[in-house]
């Protein structure tokens, strides 16, 4: 099992360079909340926006994870811009901003977008098994399209029934995936940690022309395969 930190290719210097900036605004917002003070509306508001920071940021992050455990290239920039843009909007909300009614349903959309593909890429983190993953986004996807559906068809169908049937059923699903990934570590660490022996010889032909690869062991002479028992 490959590790998360392996995952993320180190040559991607771009996503470095904006998350190092967000940390570094995130921690000047927090310490000019503390050091300057002033009315509970402010500190409220540089508070808010180092939390908002903090979460776009580890939105990105998860987007940049995922995105290369699987081949779905196309959603991932724009899971990407949607979690920067409403990261931005939130922002601008906390300081006062306010917008025009008509920017709230595009607002929610890309609100929408943003977190169902933070969650597919997370699964797609977390989820070691193929099926599993898949069957993750199915619903996530199922669940966006319904909320979608609500922002702007304004139809009445036992929303509320619905939306709770679709969450029960997503939760299943990621709980599913988090066991999938514990299980996985877990099997990973059982191997890692196992005794090993040295081979010195083939046990089907005597031959020390012997190579090991993936935990399993073959001789160069007679072609048997044999895996060692603990």
């Amino acid at each position: 099992m490959r590790s998360i930190a392996n995952i993320l290719p180190p040559n991607k210097s771009l996503v470095k360079r904006a998350l190092k900036w967000i940390v570094i605004v995130n921690a000047v917002l927090a310490a000019a909340g503390i050091v300057v003070g002033g009315s509970t509306e402010f500190v409220a508001r540089v508070h808010g926006t180092s939390f908002l920071l903090v979460v776009t940021a580890a939105s990105l992050v998860s987007i940049e994870l995922g995105k290369f455990r699987t081949q779905l290239k196309m959603i991932w920039p724009i899971g990407s811009g949607s979690s920067l843009l409403m990261g931005l909007v939130l922002i601008a909300l906390t300081w006062g901003a306010s917008p025009p009614d008509v920017v709230g349903r595009p607002i929610g959309t890309v609100a929408v977008a943003a977190v169902a593909i933070t969650y597919c890429a997370i699964i797609a983190v977390i989820a070691e098994r193929a099926t599993l993953r898949t069957i993750c986004w199915i619903g996530a996807l199922v669940y966006s399209c319904y909320v979608w559906a609500l922002i702007w068809l304004d139809f009445d169908v036992m929303p509320g029934r619905i939306l709770a049937l679709l969450a029960v059923v997503q939760t299943a699903c990621s709980l599913l995936a988090v066991i999938d990934f514990i299980a996985a570590r877990r099997a990973a660490r059982d191997i890692s940690d196992a005794p090993r022996r040295a081979v010195e010889y083939c046990p089907f032909c005597g031959s020390t022309e012997i190579s090991a690869s993936m935990g399993e062991t073959k001789c160069n002479t007679c072609g048997e395969s044999f895996r060692l028992v603990s």
